[in-house]
């Protein structure tokens, strides 16, 4: 803020649990093609240890964000619809979201469908010895500061 202090902040909050889930699931497809072995375990680990701390960074430093400049981007609700939360950010950062933006989000995300080159299955126990659960446990003190985050993983 002490940079950019007029800036529009998008706070994104999604649930921990498959941030990880993805990012290790990413991780681990990158290592197939430098690695003979992946340590999925320990990549796991490093990674749930990782986000940890991000995350106490952010339930610590989200004050700091002036309110009136900052917007919570819960995942499932941009999911839900996508146009209608770029456009509220818009909005917050004092832009007009006129006809032509509008036609231009619609554009992009219709030219752009979820899923249009395939999709990853994941699964925290079976590839990586997590137990969502016991994350879940682990990750709750994020949850209690940013209760409008919806659990996505079961």
């Amino acid at each position: 803020m002490e940079t950019f202090p007029a800036a529009t902040v998008a706070f994104t909050l999604r649930d921990p649990v498959a941030v990880l889930q993805s990012a290790i699931t990413m991780l681990a497809y990158g290592d197939r093609n430098r690695r003979v072995h992946i340590e999925a375990e320990q990549l796991a680990e490093y990674w749930a240890d990782r986000v940890e701390r991000l995350l106490n960074a952010a339930v610590r430093d989200a004050h700091l964000i002036p309110e009136n400049q900052r917007i919570d981007v819960e995942f499932g609700e941009f999911m839900g619809d996508d146009v209608a939360m770029a456009s509220r950010i818009i909005e917050m950062a004092g832009l007009e979201v006129t006809d032509t933006v509008r036609s231009g989000l619609a554009s992009y995300v219709n030219a752009n469908p979820r899923g249009k080159d395939g999709r990853v299955v994941y699964n925290l126990r079976e590839d990586f010895g997590l137990e969502p659960e016991a994350l879940y446990e682990r990750y709750s003190f994020y949850f209690d500061a940013f209760p409008q985050i919806r659990k996505e993983v079961r």
